[in-house]
């Protein structure tokens, strides 16, 4: 009972809302694996129906998108250059499965990924038009983030680090994912800035998600969220004195003390699991690495054997046949260069150019607007986060969140150009509080 009532709140608010602040969606986005699997680990409807949740939140994207343009906001104004670059990468894989090794394969990857490439990319940049649907969908997602990790914490059972769903397993990486995702917004974003309750609370919420991290056993996503949260908080809190140093050295202290107990608690009596260490020891995070390279270089080598595959690539999805790979090989960066060959891999790289020149010139605009300051730096931090996880799991198709937060944040940082050009050069700037200044205290 208590499942299906959970679920039923956390969705039936979502919707609840949506209305007034339809941004809910992006939280709805982040959320929907760690609320599918809740779904699916306490009731049967869930397993058995186990598109649900995806139609359920694609649905309320969908809704979200409409009230914008009831509203008559123009969803598409202003989209970045990094966007259309992010289009033209994934349209050249797709066109690349037609000389991919095995073409039915890749062509049924892309028909099952194929949604999710449309939602998470196509879509839901569409619903951050202005300052403050980032703020909005920020809180939505510490509401249902740690809502859902609380449930998944203490109301579900586990096999070693999995879910136990009905009929099947849970995806760790999924629900460490949306975990460590929140962990930033409230270490970083700190959206209730003025509420003294919220500077308390937020720690608590922090240390649950990462206890979820720990417990779904997520090396990658736990290392990404210490570094991240480290190397982002200058950005978005500005440290400029001894105070704010001590700040941030009691920020690492947090988060090396809270890992340590949480390794104590859910991985102390595991010893046996990679050439007879723990998961966290040394050696089984070397050969894991090694094994992903070792992939990864394989796929290389067989990129290089023609003048074709290195200009065009293999295809993509290639990494699936089995005379290749079998499998993606977990390290995205590599396995576009061998599957999208120097063409796909020009235009990411492209894509990691211009995100840093946009995030250089935002930030040194925003060095005097502290609350704009902490919007930008989580972006840039939920940014970094998920292009560290490129490195270590996932496909092309399947790390999609990088790229949604990457045309995301450049769809902010070329809003944040337009605020400071002339009035004059801007058109239908009267129709957009996209390119007004936003008190990040005033939402609710």
């Amino acid at each position: 009972m208590l499942g299906i009532i959970a679920y039923c709140l956390i969705a039936g608010g979502m919707l609840l809302f949506i209305w007034r602040r339809p941004s809910i969606a992006l939280a709805g986005m982040l959320c929907m694996f760690g609320l599918e699997q809740w779904g699916q680990a306490t009731h049967p409807f869930f397993s058995q129906h186990q598109t649900f949740t995806n139609f359920l939140i694609g649905s309320t994207l969908l809704l979200a998108i409409l009230i914008k343009l009831i509203k008559r906001e123009n969803v598409v104004v202003g989209y970045p250059p990094v966007g259309w670059l992010v289009l033209a990468l994934f349209s050249y894989a797709l066109a690349s499965t037609i000389w991919a090794p095995r073409p039915d394969l890749s062509q049924s990857i892309w028909a099952s990924r194929g949604p999710y490439v449309v939602t998470f990319l196509l879509l839901t940049p569409l619903v951050i038009t202005r300052t403050e649907d980032i703020v909005v969908a920020f809180k939505a997602l510490i509401l249902m983030g740690t809502a859902l990790t609380i449930l998944l914490l203490l109301f579900v059972s586990w096999d070693s680090r999995t879910i136990v769903l009905e009929g099947g397993s849970g995806n760790p990486l999924a629900v460490s994912q949306m975990a460590a995702m929140v962990a930033l917004v409230a270490i970083l974003g700190d959206p209730w800035r003025s509420s003294k309750l919220w500077q308390v609370l937020r720690w608590a919420v922090v240390v649950l998600c990462l206890l979820l991290v720990i417990r779904s056993g997520a090396r990658g996503q736990l290392v990404g969220l210490v570094l991240v949260s480290v190397a982002c908080w200058p950005l978005s809190h500005r440290v400029k004195s001894v105070g704010h140093v001590i700040l941030l050295i009691g920020l690492m202290g947090f988060l090396v003390g809270v890992t340590s107990l949480g390794l104590q608690e859910f991985w102390s009596t595991r010893s046996s699991y990679y050439a007879g260490g723990s998961r966290w020891s040394t050696s089984a995070m070397e050969g894991a690495m090694a094994d992903r390279l070792g992939q990864a270089f394989h796929l290389l080598h067989i990129w290089f054997r023609s003048v074709e595959t290195i200009f065009f690539g293999l295809g993509n999805s290639a990494a699936f046949d089995p005379r290749i790979l079998g499998i993606y090989p977990h390290f995205v960066p590599l396995e576009i260069l061998a599957e999208e060959g120097l063409v796909g891999s020009g235009i990411y790289l492209l894509i990691l150019v211009l995100l840093l020149r946009s995030s250089y010139r935002s930030l040194r605009m925003l060095r005097s607007e502290p609350e704009e300051l902490l919007i930008f730096g989580t972006l840039v931090s939920l940014t970094l986060f998920t292009l560290i996880l490129s490195f270590k799991q996932g496909s092309l198709l399947g790390n999609l969140e990088f790229f949604m937060f990457a045309i995301i944040m450049d769809k902010h940082s070329k809003s944040l150009m337009c605020r400071r050009r002339p009035r004059k050069k801007i058109a239908d700037v009267d129709s957009l509080d996209l390119y007004k200044p936003f008190n990040v205290s005033r939402v609710a």
